[in-house]
């Protein structure tokens, strides 16, 4: 513990555990992603938990801090870490083909750095779901809680964007971002019985994702893979209509979304320390605001 390069933050087990039926939803998104974090924050300073957390890519990613109740944890890697070129450059990619450094975000930070409490993770007793995409079939695979239990090869594979990371494969099977194949994570929150949803989407009200470019490349790219290909292409599709299926349950008073106020400025692999700290503290003062509502619920 003491030969981190930050004093270790010890987990804190939360004082409201959310009654069973509400389920935390959330998007991916990249660097995007710390937005989800400064909601976790809020989640935290309010001392609530959900019994049901089910994330992919940057969304399950960052969600490991808030299980693992570290308050100021995923502050500290946007302040001292996401700018550093292990982090996030164009030197990962050309250099280990990923632009994201993955070794240095699941190894080196948490075993060097900034500490990430373990044991307390496995205490927290929810159910913790991440997503991921099978390069075979194109589809979404489901890992649990105690995937997490030796490594991150689970939330690394989850993370894995497609053409500008590697295939990560875990138990034999090819996997990547699993925000590919779902984006948002809706009807598997539904699917396993949950009556009321909290929705933190990484994009601002009105955002429409537009189609994959580059058609012939991305089939030439995943040729062994002709079903993640479709996927990949018909991606947008699916988005944009879990997008509308989030804001109907939202009317119909079964969800609340929080999400950027405002256009972002951040794309998925932004490395600008002020621009993701700022999105991280939005996140925070929508999350205080979203708590409110969620009272209101409860």
């Amino acid at each position: 513990m003491n030969n981190f390069t930050h004093t270790p933050i010890k987990g804190i087990m939360p004082k409201h555990f959310l009654p069973k039926g509400i389920g935390l939803v959330l998007e991916g998104g990249g660097t995007r992603g710390f937005y989800s974090a400064g909601v976790f924050e809020a989640f935290m300073e309010m001392d609530i938990m959900f019994p049901y957390i089910i994330g992919v890519s940057a969304g399950a990613a960052n969600a490991l801090s808030y299980v693992s109740g570290q308050k100021g944890r995923n502050r500290q890697i946007v302040e001292h870490y996401v700018g550093r070129h292990e982090y996030v450059s164009r030197r990962n990619l050309i250099k280990h083909g990923s632009l994201f450094g993955y070794d240095f975000i699941f190894k080196t930070v948490p075993d060097k750095h900034i500490f990430w409490d373990r044991e307390h993770f496995e205490k927290v007793d929810i159910q913790f779901i991440t997503g991921v995409t099978s390069c075979l079939t194109g589809k979404a695979e489901w890992f649990g809680k105690n995937e997490n239990k030796i490594g991150f090869e689970i939330t690394r594979a989850s993370c894995s964007v497609p053409m500008i990371s590697k295939i990560v494969k875990y138990n034999g099977t090819p996997y990547l971002d699993g925000g590919t194949s779902i984006p948002i994570p809706i009807e598997k929150s539904i699917e396993d019985g949950n009556k009321f949803h909290v929705i933190v989407l990484t994009q601002n009200k009105g955002f429409i994702k537009p189609p994959f470019g580059h058609k012939n490349l991305v089939k030439f790219f995943y040729r062994k893979y002709p079903a993640l290909a479709e996927t990949l292409l018909n991606r947008h599709e699916v988005y944009n209509r879990q997008v509308e299926f989030c804001e109907k349950l939202e009317k119909e008073g079964k969800a609340i979304i929080i999400r950027p106020l405002k256009p972002l400025t951040a794309d998925r692999a932004t490395a600008d320390t002020q621009k993701l700290l700022a999105l991280h503290d939005e996140g925070h003062e929508e999350g205080l605001e979203a708590i409110k509502r969620i009272k209101e619920y409860l």
